[in-house]
């Protein structure tokens, strides 16, 4: 088995786990989205269109704290957050990407968790969960996503749209999985890792932490940490699109 996995790992007696994911996705909370790039922006949309959360305000790092207000709302130090917002009366998410392997985060979830902060999750209403998985704090699951029965997603998970998570499968804390990526049936992926779009992970394949599979890429063995898996790009064909077109007759 990988490093960094437990056979007896136990979701069900974490506290991450512990909610149902229907009660997660209806409990409303009125939150503050750390962050204030893109992906905080697409967070944004779907908590205010596709949630019963209200995001109230945004924070990010005082050092990069370079306009005052997004979408109407204000944005505040983090530093600051707490004597603005709370923790007592509002919850958190923390809407940023794979930067250095998600431990940016990772570090932004465990420090928000230090502030006292309700880490809330989000599963978009056009996901499949039939089973009601289970799925952690601060995660994310997007449209046309399946999560198929007794699978488990981690705290601190992203599941971009389209994806496949199989049955019994296991996405560990602080992954990062793109759009229309598949992963098997037992499969288990190990923290921080990344899965890039459209690539498949077999059934029962365990990969161990800070894995990254790039666009495309297909994983049928199991990996210890740190295991890269890059599938060449397409090569570029000789003839330009409008010689392309000469020849085809189609111009």
């Amino acid at each position: 088995m990988p490093d960094g996995h437990a056979g007896s790992f136990d979701f069900a007696n974490r506290p991450a786990y512990r909610s149902r994911l229907a009660v997660q996705v209806k409990d409303m909370a009125k939150v503050v989205l750390f962050g204030a790039g893109k992906i905080a922006e697409e967070i944004y949309s779907y908590f205010t269109h596709d949630s019963d959360h209200e995001v109230v305000a945004f924070s990010v790092d005082q050092a990069y704290l370079s306009f005052d207000s997004l979408f109407g709302l204000p944005v505040v130090a983090f530093e600051d957050v707490v004597e603005a917002y709370p923790p007592a009366d509002f919850g958190m998410f923390v809407a940023t990407g794979y930067q250095q392997l998600n431990r940016l985060r990772e570090a932004k979830f465990q420090a928000a968790k230090r502030k006292g902060y309700r880490l809330v999750s989000y599963v978009c209403s056009k996901a499949a969960n039939i089973g009601s998985v289970e799925i952690g704090e601060n995660s994310l699951v997007l449209e046309h996503a399946t999560i198929q029965p007794s699978s488990r997603i981690g705290a601190n998970v992203f599941v971009w749209s389209g994806n496949h998570i199989g049955h019994h499968a296991v996405i560990r804390d602080h992954v990062y999985v793109a759009g229309h990526v598949t992963v098997g049936g037992g499969a288990d992926i190990g923290e921080n890792c990344f899965l890039g779009i459209n690539s498949t992970i077999g059934h029962n394949v365990q990969l161990g932490a800070r894995c990254v599979v790039g666009a495309g890429a297909r994983v049928l063995k199991s990996a210890d940490d740190g295991a890269v898996f890059i599938e060449p790009s397409t090569e570029r064909y000789r003839l330009d699109s409008e010689y392309l077109l000469k020849l085809g007759g189609l111009e």
